[in-house]
């Protein structure tokens, strides 16, 4: 591979991989397609346009095909902007022993404000291990110690490089012991009355099960959704389904480059919202500057 220039690769098991090598840098920016929902928020926020999807195929009501994630790597500067959108976590990002981006680490785009607490000290064995069990994306193991008799749970260990921070793990605690802070804040328009027969498109693609099925019929449960809208993008009638995302919560940065992805991902009402935070945050910079 020959220094600087960024190497493309695709493997069988859908993993798909832009590398770049330089003297003393290594930087490599990767999508896992079998983890991507098809939301295309990389696509809707890369500077250079190095993203690009491709449109799902639903046929008979079901999806024939999914959105797929191409990156083209002329384009690519491994900024990591992406990564930190993801909300399933599909798009992995590294420069040398480094996995927290630049754009994070120069305070230019926050770390998403997303949490999970769970008090292990309360926890009991006949809970079943619910979080475990519900979590849709196997990120929560729980650890236990003695034997079959007197087994006790000493540790609730919590992959944050796998959670969706969906909050299915919070109601299936039957000890209330879990609390989990999601990103991402908005409103699900479901019209099942509008929904063509038969058609199981959103269940196929809802990484968290929100929409599932029930007595043969698409239920919505809005409590788990983490506004993903990869179910909007697959639905086939326009009336039947509709996500507004209204916020995508940031730890603390005051960032006209946040402002702007922000904009670029919630619904039109809380577009404007944005774009005039972002035009108060110019005002206010230019007025320090004249008076720096």
């Amino acid at each position: 591979m020959r220094l600087g220039k960024t190497e493309k690769t695709v493997t069988r098991d859908g993993i798909l991989t832009l590398r770049r090598r330089m003297i003393g840098l290594e930087q490599v920016l990767a999508v896992d397609h079998n983890r991507c929902c098809g939301c295309r928020d990389c696509e809707e926020i890369c500077p250079h346009e190095a993203v690009s999807t491709s449109a799902p195929v639903v046929d008979g009501g079901t999806v024939t095909k999914h959105v797929t994630v191409d990156l083209d790597p002329e384009k690519c500067i491994f900024c990591g902007q992406c990564h930190v959108i993801c909300p399933t976590k599909a798009v992995s990002w590294q420069e040398n022993e480094k996995t927290v981006p630049t754009v994070i680490a120069a305070g230019i785009l926050p770390a998403l404000d997303e949490n999970i607490e769970i008090r292990v000290e309360a926890c009991r064995i006949d809970c079943e291990l619910a979080c475990q069990v519900q979590c849709p994306v196997e990120a929560i193991a729980v650890k236990l110690e003695g034997d079959d008799g007197q087994s006790r749970i000493v540790e609730v260990a919590v992959n944050r490089d796998s959670c969706f921070y969906c909050g299915k793990c919070e109601p299936a605690c039957p000890y209330d012991l879990i609390s989990v802070r999601k990103a991402r804040l908005g409103l699900v328009y479901f019209a099942p009355e509008h929904c063509p027969p038969d058609c199981r498109a959103c269940t196929e693609v809802c990484p968290t099960g929100a929409f599932n099925l029930e007595a043969g019929r698409v239920r919505l449960n809005e409590n788990v959704c983490i506004y993903c809208r990869a179910c909007s993008n697959v639905c086939p009638v326009d009336e039947a389904l509709e996500v507004k995302r209204e916020m995508i919560r940031g730890l603390p940065l005051r960032s006209q480059l946040w402002l702007e992805v922000q904009g670029k991902l919630v619904s039109p009402a809380a577009r404007i919202r944005f774009i005039r935070e972002k035009a108060a945050f110019k005002r206010e910079r230019a007025f320090r500057t004249r008076i720096d």
